[in-house]
C-alpha cells in the first residue's frame, strides 16, 4: 500500500485524575514517531477533558478523513468519554496505554475492553511510549488496516455470468448471498454477463487486437495455441480492460467452468500483472481476499489454486489450478506457457517459483457469518517433470510452517473451509487478523 496512512491521534485526560500534566509530551512524541513511521497522523486540536471536547475532535476527524483512530489514555477516563469516539466514528482503533501506574491507564484500556468485547466490538491496544518501535510498529498496522477496511468496503466487484431471473422468496436476479456479503464486508456487486464482453471483443479489429499482443509479449511466455487463439485473447483481454474501466471495477469473479473454460484465464494473467484481480471460477469471496492481501503488500500478484495432493514425507501440499495467475510469479518467461482450451480459449500453465515466505489464505461462510484461514509457509522449486506430471497447469509445491501438510487438509475440512486458496509472497498474518477482527470475519489460525 504505497499511499499515505490517514490515522487520528488523541489524548484523553480527567480533571479529578493524576497525569494530564503529560499531554503536550505524550501527544508530541507520539505523533512524531508515527509519522516516521510513515503514518499521516491528524493529531486533536484540543485536549480532550470532557464531552464537548470530545465532539469538536470527532469532527475535525471526520473533516480530516481519517481511517483509523489511536486514542490514548493519558488519565484514567471514564467510559463515557471514550463510548463518543466508537460511536461516532466508528473506525478502526486502537487503545495506548502509557506507563505511569498513578494513572491506571492499562486498567482503564482493560475496563473499556471489556465492555466493547461484551458488545463485539473489535480493538486493538498498546502500552508503553512512542520510542517502542514494535509499539508503533502495531500502530501502523492498524492504520494500514484502516486504509484496506475502507477500500474493501468502497470497493466495485464484478460478477461476469448469468442468473436467471427466478426466486424463492428473495430477489429476482440476485442471490441473498450476494446480499449478506455486501452487508457484511461491503463491497458493491454489479453484474455483467459474459456476452457482453464477447460482443466488445468481436468489435475490435484483428490489427489493434495484435499491436496489443505485441505490447504483452514480454509477460506472455510460451505460446503453444494459434495465432487467431491468441489474437482472440488479445481482443477479450482489451474488452475485459474496456469495462474494467468504464464501471470503476478493482475486480472480477467470471464465470468459467463448464460453458467458459479458458475464455478469461489469458486476460487474467496479463492484467494480474497490472495490479487488476480476475477470478476465473465466479469467486467473489476469493477476489476480495486477492483485493486485502494486494493493498497488504507493496506489490506482486497473487496465485490462485486449490489442493490436488499431499506429501506427509517430504511435507508439501500440491497445490494446482486449470492456469490463470501472473507471469511474473514463476521464475522465468520460459517456463510460462500459454496451451490452448479449444478455438478461442487458453490456460496459463507454470510452475510456482521459490518462495522463503508466503502468506496463504482461504474464505468461506454465509448468511453474514464469514471466516478466513490465515498461513504462512514456504514455496518449493518444482521440477519440470513434476510439472508435466501435473497436467501442465499451474503447479505449487507449498509447505505450511509448523503444520505437516496432512494436519492442513485434516483442519481445513473440519472447519469447513472452501477448495480454494490465495497465496501472496510476504508475511501478512498480524495486519490479516487485525482485518478480519475489524470486520467482524472468524480467523482460522492452523495450529
Amino acid at each position: 500500500m504505497n499511499e499515505q496512512l490517514r490515522m487520528g491521534l488523541v489524548g484523553l485526560c480527567s480533571p479529578i485524575e493524576s497525569g494530564g500534566q503529560r499531554y503536550k509530551e505524550l501527544l508530541e512524541s507520539a505523533s512524531a514517531a508515527m509519522r516516521d513511521a510513515g503514518i499521516d497522523v491528524v493529531v486533536a486540536e484540543r485536549c480532550v477533558w470532557g464531552p464537548a471536547d470530545a465532539l469538536k475532535v470527532c469532527c475535525q476527524f471526520k473533516e480530516a478523513g481519517i481511517k483509523s483512530v489511536a486514542i490514548m489514555d493519558i488519565t484514567w477516563v471514564m467510559d463515557s468519554l471514550k463510548y463518543i469516539f466508537i460511536q461516532e466514528l466508528k473506525l478502526p482503533s486502537v487503545f495506548w496505554a502509557v506507563p505511569y501506574p498513578e494513572t491506571f491507564s492499562i486498567g482503564c484500556v482493560q475496563n473499556f475492553g471489556s465492555v466493547l468485547k461484551n458488545f463485539g466490538v473489535h480493538f486493538e491496544y498498546v502500552y508503553g511510549l512512542a520510542h517502542d518501535k514494535e509499539l508503533i510498529n502495531k500502530v501502523k498496522n492498524v492504520a494500514r488496516a484502516g486504509e484496506i477496511i475502507e477500500k474493501v468496503r468502497s470497493m466495485r466487484l464484478a460478477l461476469v455470468g448469468s442468473r436467471q431471473t427466478w426466486r424463492v422468496a428473495g430477489p429476482q436476479d440476485m442471490s441473498i448471498e450476494e446480499w449478506e456479503f455486501s452487508k457484511t464486508v461491503g463491497p458493491t456487486i454489479l453484474h455483467f454477463e459474459m456476452e457482453e464482453i464477447i460482443d466488445a471483443a468481436q468489435e475490435i479489429c484483428d490489427e489493434e487486437a495484435k499491436m496489443t499482443l505485441e505490447k504483452l509479449s514480454d509477460r506472455t511466455g510460451v505460446v503453444k495455441c494459434s495465432e487467431d487463439n491468441m489474437v482472440w485473447m488479445a481482443k477479450m483481454y482489451m474488452a475485459t480492460k474496456a469495462m474494467i474501466q468504464n464501471a470503476g471495477l478493482v475486480a472480477i469473479a467470471a464465470e468459467c467452468y463448464p460453458n467458459y473454460g479458458g475464455m478469461m484465464n489469458q486476460a487474467a494473467s496479463w492484467l494480474a500483472d497490472e495490479g487488476i484481480i480476475v477470478d476465473t471460477e465466479g469467486d467473489i469471496a476469493h477476489a476480495v481476499v486477492q483485493y486485502i492481501l494486494n493493498l497488504a503488500s507493496e506489490g506482486g500478484a497473487c496465485a490462485l489454486g486449490e489442493i490436488g495432493a499431499f506429501n506427509d514425507t517430504e511435507d508439501y501440499l500440491t497445490v494446482c489450478h486449470e492456469g490463470s495467475s501472473a507471469a511474473s510469479l514463476a521464475d522465468s518467461m520460459d517456463k510460462v506457457v500459454s496451451n490452448p482450451a479449444g478455438n478461442k480459449a487458453s490456460f496459463i500453465g507454470f510452475p510456482l517459483k521459490a518462495m522463503n515466505k508466503v502468506t496463504f489464505c482461504d474464505m468461506q461462510g454465509s448468511a453474514g457469518s464469514y471466516q478466513m484461514m490465515i498461513a504462512t509457509g514456504s514455496t518449493l522449486p518444482v521440477s519440470c517433470q513434476e510439472w508435466v506430471e501435473a497436467g501442465e497447469k499451474l503447479v505449487v509445491k507449498l509447505r505450511t510452517d509448523g503444520v505437516k501438510a496432512s494436519q492442513v487438509v485434516d483442519q481445513m475440512i473440519e472447519n469447513g473451509l472452501h477448495h480454494h486458496v490465495i497465496i501472496k509472497e510476504g508475511d501478512y498474518t498480524e495486519l490479516l487478523k487485525m482485518v478480519c477482527g475489524y470486520m467482524g470475519i472468524q480467523k482460522v489460525i492452523l495450529k
